[in-house]
């Protein structure tokens, strides 16, 4: 278990890269002083029968204190991924704002995502959702693609890429290019 304290007015951001090398990844985040805040980025691609336990709880201990964690997963064969969040306000944490997101594409029949985001909220006076989705490649995208000349395969490619580029994006330039790289050189990972 990774324990992380963020203290008044820092700023974390925290990239997790996950391609199937651990089985299990427990982060617990404390927001612990006034204006802390931290951004919590993962991006999980698995293949075969890799799997992932992956836990994240983050405590709003102070006041405006703020938290976003974005999980986007794509997962293949028959690779899966179960995930469990928590976003905790604990009193006396007014003007908190926090965002719990967890998108998983499914890109075969054996592909399992899980997900399980949490709220418990003890304040008033926050700001708090979250959202999970669980499915595959868009028929319609699909066909949209495809009725513009673009091959099935490369098609799908696009439609992944996309679903993923988002977070990519915001990833450190070395963890980016870890991820494209992983990308282009096994791009039958993704289909």
């Amino acid at each position: 278990m990774e324990e992380i304290i963020v203290k008044e007015n820092e700023e974390l951001v925290l990239p997790a890269l996950w391609t199937g090398e651990e089985k299990e990844l427990n982060y617990n985040i404390s927001l612990a002083g006034k204006g802390a805040s931290v951004k919590f980025l993962g991006l999980l691609l698995g293949n075969e029968n890799q799997g992932l336990k992956l836990k994240i709880t983050v405590i709003h201990q102070a006041e405006n204190t703020t938290s976003e964690v974005i999980i986007k997963s794509a997962l293949r064969d028959m690779s899966s991924v179960f995930f469990d969040g928590l976003i905790k306000i604990e009193k006396g944490a007014k003007g908190t704002k926090a965002w719990l997101a967890a998108h998983f594409l499914l890109l075969s029949q054996k592909a399992r995502g899980i997900a399980v985001p949490n709220l418990e909220i003890i304040e008033n006076d926050i700001k708090a959702g979250h959202a999970a989705t669980v499915g595959r490649i868009n028929d319609l995208e699909l066909f949209y693609l495809m009725s513009r000349g673009i091959p099935e395969r490369k098609a799908k490619q696009l439609i992944v890429l996309g679903f993923l580029e988002g977070i990519i994006n915001q990833f450190p330039e070395k963890l980016s290019n870890k991820a494209t790289a992983h990308l282009n050189w096994h791009p039958e990972q993704l289909l």
